[in-house]
């Protein structure tokens, strides 16, 4: 099992929909309707489409990795073009 896959499981069982219900329950909402409510939020936790903090974390690395090699692209332009023009 991919580790991705781990968090996303870890993710879903920690979802308390008993609780939620009762929350939604407390914040006035129909039982039936918070039941549906807590089950949706309950498979949209568990169906791995949510990113986890790692997740993210991997992302703004990436992002960092390109920006910083797009600046540095761009820097050698200008130093081409200046030794062209200049």
């Amino acid at each position: 099992m991919h580790a991705s896959d781990m968090a996303n499981e870890r993710t879903a069982a920690e979802f308390d929909t008993p609780a939620a219900t009762r929350a939604l329950e407390e914040a006035g909402v129909a039982r039936r309707q918070a039941e549906a409510h807590a089950k949706i939020i309950a498979a949209a936790v568990g169906d791995g489409q949510l990113a986890t903090k790692t997740d993210l974390s991997g992302l703004e690395t990436r992002l960092i990795e390109i920006v910083f090699g797009v600046a540095a692209g761009q820097a050698a332009v200008v130093v081409a073009l200046l030794k062209l023009l200049g």
